[in-house]
């Protein structure tokens, strides 16, 4: 990986950091269920905070059934590691997570108005 490739996605594993923080009594921001919902080919996920991290719902798009899903709990102190993990940094990844970084700031720019 060159550095260019690091540059492009270090502002989303900064932004992951911070979200975790702030997601403690909101869980679930929208760029977490993105990169699940991605990483996982989910038609929806839901991120809901427990005791001592979260717990995360998600519903496969190439499921056969419609209800079927999986959960899984990850402690708080592991979730943006675990989110960096979902993160595939190629040329498609790169562009896609780029995207989503500027509709986020785009739009938290345009709310804080």
């Amino acid at each position: 990986m060159n550095t260019e490739d690091q540059t492009t996605l270090e502002p989303l594993y900064e932004l992951l950091k911070h979200d975790a923080v702030l997601s403690e009594s909101e869980a679930g921001s929208s760029i977490q269920r993105a990169i699940l919902k991605k990483f996982f080919k989910a038609s929806r996920v839901t991120i809901k905070k427990i005791d001592a991290g979260y717990k995360i719902k998600i519903w496969p798009m190439l499921s056969i059934k419609k209800t079927a899903s999986f959960i899984f709990k990850i402690p708080q102190a592991q979730m943006p590691q675990f989110l960096q993990s979902c993160i595939k940094n190629d040329t498609k990844g790169r562009a896609f997570y780029t995207g989503m970084m500027q509709y986020f700031v785009l739009n938290r720019t345009s709310s804080a108005e």
